[in-house]
C-alpha cells in the first residue's frame, strides 16, 4: 500500500518536473563555462556536475518506471476489454439460440395446434356420448332455447 503510494508520488507530473528543474539548474551551473569563473558558483561548479549526472540517473530510472507501469495497467485494461467482449459475444450468441428455441417451440406448438384443429374437425358428434360439458352447446342448443335438438331433445323427453 505504502509503496504504491510512494511510485505514485515518486513518478508523477510534480515529482518528475521537480526532477528535472533541478536536472536543468545542476546542468547550467555544472557545464556551463562562463559560471566556473564566478567567484560564487565556482566551489559548485564540481558537485553540480555530479548531482545533475544523478539527478539524470534518477530521472530516467523514474520515466522508464512510469512507463512501465503504465504499460503494465495498459495490458490489464486490454485483457479487461477481452474479457468483457468475449462475455458480450457469449450473451448475443445465447441470446440468438434462445431466439432459435423459442421460435422451434412456437412453430411446434402452431403444428399442434393446426394438427389439433384437423383431427377435433374430423371428428363427428356421437350420440351415445351422454358428456356435454358446455350446457348442450354440442348439437347447437344452447341453454335458455327454445329450438332443442339432437341429445336436449332426448333428455328433456327423458331417455338419459
Amino acid at each position: 500500500m505504502f509503496g504504491d503510494l510512494f511510485w505514485d508520488v515518486a513518478t508523477s507530473y510534480f515529482a518528475l518536473g521537480l526532477d528535472g528543474l533541478v536536472f536543468i539548474v545542476a546542468f547550467v551551473i555544472g557545464h556551463f563555462p562562463l559560471l566556473r569563473y564566478s567567484a560564487q558558483l565556482a566551489p559548485y561548479v564540481a558537485v553540480a556536475r555530479l548531482v545533475s549526472v544523478l539527478v539524470a540517473a534518477l530521472l530516467f530510472f523514474m520515466i522508464g518506471f512510469r512507463v512501465s507501469d503504465e504499460r503494465e495497467e495498459a495490458k490489464s485494461l486490454r485483457a479487461t476489454i477481452a474479457a468483457q467482449q468475449a462475455d458480450l459475444e457469449n450473451s448475443r450468441k445465447s441470446r440468438a439460440d434462445e431466439a432459435a428455441r423459442a421460435d422451434a417451440i412456437a412453430e411446434g406448438a402452431r403444428a399442434q395446434y393446426e394438427a389439433d384443429v384437423d383431427y377435433i374437425g374430423q371428428l363427428e358428434a356421437d350420440d351415445r356420448c351422454k358428456f356435454d360439458p358446455f350446457g348442450r352447446v354440442r348439437d347447437g342448443a344452447a341453454r335458455g332455447s327454445t329450438a332443442a335438438s339432437g341429445s336436449a331433445a332426448r333428455s328433456a323427453a327423458g331417455t338419459r
